[in-house]
């Protein structure tokens, strides 16, 4: 019985050093502080310029992993991917010293013409975001707002 316990002591020290999940490598990066803003379609196709509490937002297009080759009815072969547009649109606004706290924000969507599509206040709570796990550390606020087909915006989960 003795060497049974030796053993199994000896088993979790071996254990808890042979490189559980404290010893992973973690890449070296960090999140962005600031605010994420998607805009669903169709509305994103009529949106050419979108403002966040009076900053400009940079819009790029969505896209979308699609399955590309993917061999029906078997599962064991390679399978691509390709992205495709979804018809909405997206942007990030870098914002230093966001607290981890509610806050109101103001977002303006216009057209082409200059017309207003949307220009509402929205309150949210930003997040820490981690890009590898809380274990690499990296982390920073955001948050994000959704607006809808309709124009109508919630927080982003």
């Amino acid at each position: 019985m003795r060497m049974f316990l030796l053993t199994l002591a000896g088993l979790a020290l071996l254990t808890g050093c042979s490189g559980g999940p404290a010893s992973v490598a973690c890449p070296a990066m960090a999140a962005r502080a600031g605010i994420g803003l998607d805009i669903e379609a169709p509305l994103a196709a009529k949106v050419v310029k979108a403002t966040v509490d009076g900053k400009d937002v940079h819009l790029d297009e969505s896209t979308a992993a699609v399955p590309s080759t993917c061999p029906p009815g078997k599962p064991d072969q390679p399978c691509s991917a390709k992205m495709v547009r979804t018809g909405a649109k997206n942007g990030f606004l870098d914002q230093t010293g966001l607290k981890l706290e509610p806050m109101r924000l103001s977002v303006r969507l216009t057209d082409a013409a200059g017309a207003v599509l949307v220009d509402q206040d929205i309150q949210l709570t930003p997040k820490e975001i981690f890009p590898a796990g809380a274990h690499c550390g990296g982390g920073q606020p955001q948050a994000g707002v959704l607006v809808a087909a309709d124009g109508t915006m919630r927080q982003r989960p």
